[in-house]
C-alpha cells in the first residue's frame, strides 16, 4: 500500500512539474523572440535589437520622438514554433502600451517563460533637424479644422498644445487640440470657451497657460456673439477682460484678470477702457516672473499698437514697468539668453519702411534696458520669434517682415544664431522649402528641438497680420522642427 501511495505521489509531481510554467535560465535559446518591432501611433517603426544572454531588447527611437508618443505603441514580435508573448495578461495583437519606461514581456513555451526586458530610447539621430525637418506641409490634414483662420502653438509636458480660431464649421469656434508629434491633432474635452484669436501659450509656475485672445468672427461655441461694436464710423472691442486658462494637462482653470475702475491699478484700468492689446500679448519668464507685453489692440477699427507696454504679474494683477517702456516697439522680439533679456527689432507705429529698426537693447534685472547694438547683420525688422536652447545660452531667430532693396515687403527665410545677443549669423544651408513667417509660433523640446508653427505668411495692413476679416489674414499651416546647436 504504502509503495502504491508512493507510485502516485511521483506520478503526481511529474503532472504537475509538466503543467506549472517555470522561468527558463538565463542563457538558453531554445525559444524565445527572434525579433520585434514597435510602432508609434503616427507610424514611425522602429526595429528592436535583442540579447538572447542578456534577455534584453532595445529599440531606438528618432530624437525628435516624444515621450507622449511612447505612450501608446504597438509591437509585433517574431517567435519561435508554439511560443507565445504577452504583456502581463494582454497578448501583443490588439494592444496598445505604454512605453515610456521598460516593459517585460514574457514568452512563454512548454510551461517554460523567458521574460524580456523591452526599453525604448529616443537618442537617433535626425540629420536633417540640422538644416530643417518638414513635419507637416498643412495640420490641418491631420485633424486640425481646414477653417481655422488663426492659431497658436504651446508645448507642455511632452505635448504639443494649439489654440485655434474658427475650428468648427461655424465660424468663431475657439478649441483646444493636443498632439503628441505636432502632425496628429486630437480635439482636448474642455467645459469653458479656451483662448481666441492671437491666445499666447506659455508655461508658468508649472502649468500651462493661455493668455489673451478675442472672438470677433462668428458666434463661439457657445453661441456668444462677437466681442465687437459699431458706433457707425468706427469698431471697437466689447472686451473688458485678460482671459487666463491655466491647466496641468487634464482639466483648465479660469483664472481671467477682469477690468475695473481703479486708480491704483492702471492695468485693470486699461482692461475696463478696451484699451488693453488682448491679441497676441507676449509672455516671457525672467528670474521667475512672468513679464507679459501689450499685444495688439483695435483702434479706428484696426488693430494696431503692440508691446509698446511691458507688465509683471505679482500673482493676483500685473503691474506697469515703467522704467521699459522706451525700449518697446510694435512688433519687436523679445527673448532671454544667458540671464539677461534682449529686444530686438520693431516698428515705431505703421510697418513701414521708414520706421522699422534693427536696435537691440538688454536688461540684467528684466525691467531697465539699456541700448546695446544700434543695429546688427539681421538689419531693420519686426515680427520675428527667437527662442533658446534648453541652456539658455544659445539663440535662433525665425521669420519677421523686413523691406527688399525695392522697397517691398518680404517675409524673413533666413534663420539666424547667436550666443550673445548682439552678433548674429546666418545659419548654412537651410532646407530651401522653408519659408518664413510673421510671428510663428515656436517651442522648443527637452531635445533642444525648435518646431515652428505657422505664423503668417504675409501682412496686408500696415499694423499687424490681424482683422475683422477672416479673408484679410493669410495664416501658414507649415510645421517645421529645427536642432537648436
Amino acid at each position: 500500500m504504502k509503495k502504491l501511495n508512493l507510485l502516485l505521489f511521483t506520478a503526481l509531481a511529474a503532472v504537475l512539474s509538466m503543467t506549472s510554467c517555470k522561468k527558463d535560465d538565463v542563457g538558453s535559446d531554445s525559444f524565445g523572440i527572434t525579433g520585434l518591432t514597435v510602432a508609434t501611433a503616427d507610424g514611425t517603426v522602429r526595429q528592436g535589437v535583442i540579447n538572447q544572454n542578456a534577455l534584453t531588447i532595445t529599440v531606438n527611437m528618432p530624437v525628435s520622438t516624444q515621450a507622449s508618443e511612447l505612450e501608446e505603441c504597438t509591437i509585433t514580435a517574431t517567435v519561435t514554433m508554439n511560443t507565445t508573448v504577452t504583456i502581463g495578461e494582454d497578448e501583443l495583437t490588439g494592444n496598445t502600451f505604454d512605453l515610456t519606461s521598460p516593459v517585460v514581456l514574457s514568452a512563454k513555451n512548454s510551461g517554460v517563460i523567458r521574460e524580456y526586458t523591452l526599453t525604448v530610447t529616443c537618442t537617433e539621430e535626425e540629420a536633417d533637424l540640422a538644416t530643417g525637418k518638414l513635419i507637416s506641409a498643412d495640420i490641418t490634414a491631420g485633424g486640425l479644422p481646414a477653417n481655422t483662420y488663426a492659431y497658436s502653438v504651446g508645448f507642455y509636458d511632452g505635448k504639443f498644445y494649439a489654440f485655434t480660431a474658427g475650428a468648427t464649421g461655424d465660424e468663431g469656434a475657439y478649441k483646444v487640440y493636443t498632439s503628441t508629434n505636432g502632425k496628429l491633432w486630437s480635439e482636448m474635452t474642455t467645459t469653458d470657451v479656451i483662448g481666441g484669436m492671437g491666445t499666447t501659450p506659455i508655461v508658468y509656475n508649472g502649468k500651462l497657460y493661455a493668455v489673451g485672445g478675442i472672438r470677433v468672427i462668428g458666434n463661439d461655441q457657445q453661441g456668444n456673439e462677437p466681442e465687437i461694436e459699431d458706433n457707425g464710423w468706427s469698431k471697437s472691442l466689447t472686451l473688458k477682460t485678460l482671459r487666463m486658462f491655466s491647466t496641468t494637462g487634464s482639466s483648465w482653470t479660469d483664472e481671467s484678470l477682469e477690468g475695473e475702475q481703479d486708480p491704483d491699478n492702471m492695468f485693470k484700468t486699461m482692461l475696463s477702457l478696451g484699451m488693453f492689446g488682448f491679441t497676441g500679448p507676449f509672455l516671457y519668464e525672467y528670474n521667475n516672473t512672468l513679464y507679459m507685453q501689450n499685444g495688439n489692440m483695435m483702434s479706428y477699427g484696426m488693430f494696431q499698437g503692440s508691446n509698446s507696454n511691458l507688465y509683471k504679474f505679482n500673482g493676483t494683477t500685473f503691474e506697469p514697468v515703467q522704467s521699459a517702456q522706451s525700449a518697446l516697439k510694435a512688433s519687436c522680439t523679445t527673448f532671454v539668453l544667458n540671464n539677461k533679456v534682449f529686444i530686438i527689432g520693431g516698428s515705431r507705429g505703421f510697418i513701414g519702411p521708414e520706421t522699422l529698426i534693427g536696435i537691440v537693447s538688454s536688461s540684467d534685472d528684466g525691467e531697465n534696458f539699456t541700448d546695446v547694438a544700434e543695429t546688427t547683420a539681421i538689419g531693420n525688422f519686426c515680427g520675428a520669434t527667437v527662442v533658446t536652447n534648453k541652456a539658455g545660452n544659445v539663440a535662433y531667430l525665425f521669420g519677421g517682415l523686413y523691406y527688399n532693396e525695392d522697397g517691398g515687403r518680404e517675409m524673413n527665410s533666413t534663420i539666424y544664431r547667436t550666443t550673445d545677443g548682439v552678433e548674429w549669423t546666418a545659419v548654412e544651408n537651410i532646407n530651401p522649402a522653408y519659408a518664413g513667417t510673421f510671428r510663428p509660433s515656436i517651442v522648443v523640446d527637452d531635445n533642444d528641438i525648435a518646431y515652428v508653427f505657422g505664423g503668417f505668411s504675409s501682412v496686408i495692413g500696415n499694423y499687424t497680420p490681424f482683422s475683422l476679416t477672416q479673408d484679410d489674414m493669410d495664416p501658414s499651416f507649415a510645421a517645421w522642427a529645427f536642432q537648436i546647436q
